[in-house]
Formats: structure tokens, sequence, C-alpha cells
């Protein structure tokens, strides 16, 4: 977004002289308060009065400024023509084009008639009927403005109520504190529930600026609404959003949005969709203004007009913060003679559902959070609570191509009412399936086998190894997690070694985290790597044979680490050379996620023998997969027959294979790679000295928190307290790692640099708030 546009420089006296020579005005000239132009109000020897405006083209394009006139032309021929001024036409036409400012820059001026009265700004207590009259005035604009069309209307710029996310690059503009918190939470909510929503709102131009100083007034009554600068096509609903953000600014705002909307609603009615987005609306004008105010007044600092409304805007938006949607909207609602929206119907209480969990439920079932959310819906990279309050999904992975992708759900649905069945039968959707997953990875990787979980994928992984090599034993990766199977778990150090563990079985060799950070060889990946020589010599002497070694690319539950340098081309080297089958184990990291390629392995410069996957494949719909070699499948065909009921269905391939299209057609590893890079940077530049490291690739990023940077020594309680605040700010996020002291980021992969703005913003909030 560009900075506050230059207002023209412009001298009274040059202002007159103008005046005088193109519409044969003369008089007393005062300048008038503005924030992108000039204004004079010119005031002749017998009282008549007119405005000069003065618009540089470089802030303004002219067809702008043509749309202004043309939008004013056509009221005049409308109920609402006494509301708002008239265009002077000058000798010359409408418009005047001229080099009139100091820096010899092309400006476009015109004149318009002035309206008579008080500026709204100037009552001290609007009444009632005020309020009511503003309501039924914007109704009756927008009424009139509903056949209008000009080809300059479809504008964007910074004031655009429909695209305010650019203040989300502006943030460091705000001393931080709670009042840039409520910035960013203003900001994620539009983001969340009203920007998907948009398009299916009511447009027409508004006039897009009904402010305290746009209005005048005598009286109870508004007569007259001036400075069409910002009006543009938008949902007919931000007209009301903005005049509300400006005309609550009293001691009881959410009377005065009543009265207001009440009024409107009795000219130009608001269906409940309008209504619901009302209150996210408002909040974003009001950080719009708060943030446009903070850059305009370090731009111009003696302008006053740029920071005339801030504290009152900082004021409003903290107390509808503190009001909240559900009572703001269901007293406007009320006041419109209407029930409040219900966004998520069928909600429940979370407290009774949280009893009834743990009668029902097992207690080794765990919930996230202190305190538990009720999620009812997700929407890419938000989930929403039964009051549709949205969240910002940072841990969720599973959900790879955003929650309810819609070409996920069409693929899922279309398929579920045509056929479901399983294997033993001929269909094509698993074939399809298979050659476009094999065609995203190097030979000889081609043999595909369809399961409905990572824990199976990796427990066929672990059958069809021992089927190749004869031997039983495998080597992991302390830290490591491979799923919740007894083998898989005899297999998971994290698990092992955590609460309710149990020492690893002999035919168990655990390695050392090959974490370039904490690790015992720092940065010497083929250090970490040695040990395989020692586990495989173990073997042989007891008779027995290792079967495979298995370890993610990038390690998740051991707390985001890339491993380092070396060390996974140095193990598959030992482990081949023992004559063990080498796992790659991408339940987590795989389908782009690390942004350097499609496989996380890939950035490691190997190729396993088996590669196991799950999670994210198909968005949510139970779905693993095992693809190996020719050779290893043929080894574990040894007439034994696999079978998976569930395995390879119709509706699991169908939606399996919409996600491989979505990541391909919406460049999602570009945006891992591109948006990854950014947040990393970012977050390694939290000035905290309680952030060890920040590690990770593309958006499979750690934050490892220590308590002190010289031992290292972990800080899970900072890292848990983190995790609070943010999910506090409606940002979620997780801890991870054997100590539980890393702050694990591993969101949708549509998460894009607005959520990566608003991520970073709540960190920082949350590491000053834990210090």
């Amino acid at each position: 977004m560009p900075p506050a546009p230059q207002r023209p420089e412009i001298s009274a006296a040059t202002a007159a002289a103008l005046a005088r020579e193109h519409w044969g005005l003369s008089g007393q000239l005062r300048e008038l308060g503005s924030y992108a132009d000039r204004n004079f109000l010119i005031e002749g020897e017998a009282g008549e009065r007119h405005v000069l405006k003065i618009t540089a083209e470089a802030s303004e394009p002219r067809e702008v400024v043509e749309l202004q006139a043309a939008a004013l032309g056509h009221l005049s021929e409308r109920a609402s023509a006494a509301l708002v001024p008239r265009v002077i036409p000058s000798r010359a036409g409408p418009l005047l084009v001229a080099s009139a400012d100091a820096r010899d820059q092309a400006c476009v001026l015109r004149v318009l008639s002035w309206l008579p009265g008080q500026l709204w700004s100037e009552r001290s207590a609007p009444s009632a009927a005020l309020r009511r009259s503003l309501g039924l005035a914007l109704a009756q604009l927008d009424l009139d403005l509903q056949d209008f069309e000009h080809p300059a209307m479809q504008r964007s710029f910074r004031w655009n109520l429909t695209t305010p996310e650019w203040i989300a690059d502006e943030l460091s503009a705000l001393e931080p504190g709670r009042q840039r918190e409520r910035v960013v939470d203003a900001l994620a909510q539009f983001r969340a529930r009203v920007a998907p929503r948009l398009s299916e709102l009511p447009h027409q131009l508004i006039h897009g600026d009904a402010n305290e100083h746009n209005l005048v007034v005598e009286g109870d009554a508004l007569c007259g609404i001036f400075d069409f600068g910002d009006t543009l096509a938008a949902p007919v609903i931000c007209e009301l959003a903005i005049a509300l953000a400006y005309a609550a600014m009293v001691p009881d705002p959410v009377q005065a949005c009543a009265e207001i909307c009440a009024a409107y609603h009795s000219r130009r009615a608001l269906s409940t969709f309008e209504l619901d987005l009302l209150f996210d609306l408002i909040r974003a004008r009001l950080a719009v203004s708060v943030v446009s105010s903070a850059l305009a007044h370090a731009h111009e600092p003696d302008n006053r007009h740029v920071v005339a409304s801030e504290a009152k805007s900082w004021a409003l938006l903290g107390t509808l913060t503190d009001f909240g949607r559900r009572a703001v909207t269901k007293y406007i609602a009320g006041a419109c003679g209407q029930s409040a929206p219900v966004p998520v119907p069928g909600a429940r209480s979370r407290t009774r559902l949280l009893a009834q969990r743990r009668v029902r439920l097992s207690a080794a079932s765990s919930l996230a959070y202190d305190s538990p959310l009720y999620i009812r819906r997700g929407e890419g990279t938000w989930l929403f609570d039964e009051h549709d309050a949205a969240y910002l999904d940072c841990v969720n992975n599973v959900a790879h191509v955003g929650h309810c992708h819609p070409r996920v759900v069409e693929a899922a649905s279309a398929q579920l009412a045509t056929l479901n069945t399983n294997t033993r039968y001929l269909h094509e959707g698993i074939l399809a399936y298979a050659e476009r997953l094999c065609a995203t990875l190097p030979e000889p990787l081609s043999v595909v086998f369809l399961v409905c979980s990572g824990s199976e994928a990796n427990e066929l992984a672990l059958r069809i190894a021992r089927a190749h090599t004869g031997g039983r034993e495998v080597v992991v990766v302390d830290g490591a997690y491979h799923g919740n199977t007894s083998t898989l778990i005899d297999i998971s150090p994290y698990k092992l070694r955590g609460p309710g563990g149990h020492a690893p079985p002999p035919w168990v060799h655990v390695l050392d985290t090959p974490d370039p950070y904490s690790g015992r060889h720092g940065d010497d990946g083929p250090a970490y790597a040695a040990p395989i020589i020692a586990a495989a010599h173990a073997a042989r002497v007891r008779g027995e044979q290792l079967a495979a070694f298995i370890c993610e690319p990038v390690m998740a539950c051991a707390g985001q680490v890339v491993p380092a340098p070396g060390f996974l081309e140095a193990a598959y080297g030992h482990a081949r050379a023992a004559g063990a089958v080498c796992i790659a184990d991408e339940v987590q990291v795989g389908f782009g996620r690390v942004g350097d390629a499609m496989w996380a392995f890939e950035a490691e410069g190997v190729v396993p023998d088996i590669l196991t996957l799950g999670k994210p494949i198909a968005n949510g719909h139970p779905v693993g997969a095992v693809v190996t070699t020719p050779a290893l499948a043929a080894s574990f065909a040894n007439g034994m027959e696999y079978f998976n009921t569930f395995g390879g269905n119709p509706v699991s391939c169908a939606v399996a294979s919409a996600v491989l299209e979505v990541i391909a057609d919406e460049g999602l590893v570009a945006n891992a790679r591109e948006t990854g890079a950014w947040l990393r940077a970012a977050l390694r530049e939290l000035d905290d000295p309680g952030v060890g490291e920040v590690r990770g690739r593309g958006l499979f990023l750690g934050v490892e928190l220590v308590a002190d940077p010289e031992t290292k020594a972990p800080d899970a309680r900072r890292a848990r307290a983190i995790v609070e605040y943010a999910r506090g700010r409606h940002v979620l996020l997780s801890t991870d790692g054997p100590a539980r002291n890393v702050v694990k980021i591993k969101p949708p992969m549509c998460f894009g640099p607005v959520e990566a703005r608003i991520l970073v913003t709540t960190l920082a909030a949350a590491l000053r708030a834990t210090s």
C-alpha cells in the first residue's frame, strides 16, 4: 500500500487568483482542513460561499475526480440532492487541470457549492434524533446511488474498507501494547470472517467517508454530506460501518449504533448477513484509521486534520472490543426488529460438553489449552468457535491446503454420491492417484500402498522392510514419534521417554537427535550417524539383522529439528551397508511443507527406499500411504495377502487427488518457501534472550525457549505461557520437543503474508508478556 498522499503546496493567494481567473469568484479565502488535498472556502462580498478543491493528480488521478463530479451530478437529480454540494463549472468545464502547486505538479481543480450549517464534529452531544437523521440520510444516499455506474468506481486505495490487510505491514507504526493487539485482533477477525464473504454482499457506489468532519447538521437534522473523495464501489454495508466508526464516538456507542442502524433499516432494509458482518467492518475501519493516523502524523506532524479523530478512534475500538461481537450485534439487530444472527446454529454449552467428555472419553485423550476451545467450523487458515469468533490456526498441518477447501469438499461429495467401496474391485480412482503421487517422486519410488493413517503407513513400512531384509531390528532417532500402534510406540523415543513410557526393547537402537543447536556433536551430521555401525554389529553378535533405519527428514516431535548437515546421507550409507532399508517418515513434513521441494528428503540429498505419508495427504480425510521400490514391493508379495478395508477407497482417492491438484494450482509449495522464509527471518529478529533458536524449513518452524542462553536449559514453563497467551489473542500454537520447550508452527499451506504478520506481532507481544 502506498504511503499517505502528499498534499499540494499552494498558497491562499495563488488559490484566489485561480478562482478569479477560471470561475470569476472573488472574496475572502480561508483554508479548510483536509487529508489529501487543499480546500479553500471563498466567501464573496454578498455572503455567497463556495469551496475550491485542489487535488494533486499524483495522489488522486483525474478519472477519480471525474468520478466524484459525476456522482454529484447523478445525485443532483435524485431525492438526496439537497444533501450534497453542486459542482460549479469553470469557464473551461466542470474540472480544471493546471500546474498549480509549488512543486509544479499537475493538479485538478473544481469548485463546489457551500453547504450551510454546523459540522457534526462541532456538536458536543449529538441527539438521538440527529443520529436517526443520519441513518435515514445515508440510506437515501445509498438508494439513490444504486443505479450509478462509472469506469473509475472500482478503486483500490488506502481507505477502501474491503482491503484493510495493508495495515499488517505497518503495525510497527504503533507502540507495542494493548492498543496494537486490538488492531491485530480487528485485522484477524476481518481477514477470517469478512474477507471471504465480501463477494456475497450487495455492491454499488457508496460515499465511503461519512465521518464527523464531512457531515453538516442543523438542529436535530442532518442537512449535508460532502467530500466524495473516498467514493468507490463496495458492499453497501460498508457505508454504514464507516459512518458508525465515527458517529459512535460517544459515551454510549452501542446505543448510538443501534439508533443509526434502526433508522437506516427503516428506509433500506439490512439483511441478517449484513448485520452479522457489521461489527467486524466497524472495527476494521477503526484499525485502518488509527494506523493511517500514525503514518500520516509521522509524515506530516503539523497537519492536525490527519489525527483529528485518533484518540476517539482508539477509545471506540477498545470499547467495542470489550463489549464483543455477540452483544453489539444482538443489540443492533434488536433495534432493527430482527433476531440476532446465528452464524453457527446448534452450538451447545462449552462447560457441558467438557463435562460429558470427561464421562464418555478416556482421560488419555488430551485437550489443547488450559481453557479448551469449542470449534464449530473451519475455513482456510481459520477456526471458529461456538460464537463464530475466529482463531488463526498455526498448528493444524492436517488441513494441508486449508480447512474445508471447496475443491476438496466438492471432490469428496461427488465421489461419495457415486461410489465408495474397496480395492478388491477395479477402479480408476486409485490408479489415477498412484500415478499422480509417483509423478512427484524420484525413481525408483513407484509402487503405492494406500492405508488410513500415518501410523498404518509406518506399521506397513516396517513389515515391508522386515520381509525384504529378513531382519527385525530398527534404528531410530531420539525424540522421534512414528505412530500409535504397539510396535510404533516401541520405536518412538518421544513416547517411550515421556510419561507412562518404558525402556526401548532390545531390538530398537536409538541415535542421539542430530540437533545442531543443542546436540552433543553440534552441526557434525556424520558423527550422529556413526553409531549405526555399532548397532549393526551388536545385532549380528546376537544373530540378528538390522531391518530398517527410520527417520523424519525434519523431525517434528523432537522439536522441529532440521538435522545437522550430512546426517541423513551418512545414516543412509551406514544403514544400507548393514543391509537395512531406509524409511523416510514424511507423515508431517511432506507435500511441499518445507518449501524447498515437494518432499523434505530431497533437501537432504537422499532418496529413501520407503516413503511413508499421512496427516496432510487428504486434508483431514483419513488417508495414509506407503511408496516403495518395485524390489521391496516384490519381497513383500510373499503369499500373504495385504488387504486394508478402507485404504484406497474411491472417496479417499478422490480427496487425495484434489489435494495434489490444489497444491499445484495454488502454488502452495512456493508459498511455503516464500512466506516461511519471511516468517523465519522475522522470528529471528525478535529481541528476547529466552529465544534460543528459530529453526525449520518452509512452513514447518520451531521457536526454542531457554532459561539461559549459555547453558541452553529448556524453559517449558515459558513456552506454555506463550502458547496460552497467544490462544487468548485468538492465535493457536502448541509446544513440542522432549522438554516441551519448543513453540511449533505448522499452519495450513495457504497461510500467507498477512497471517504471518499477525502471528509475529502476537508472538512478540507474548514474549513481552511472559518475560
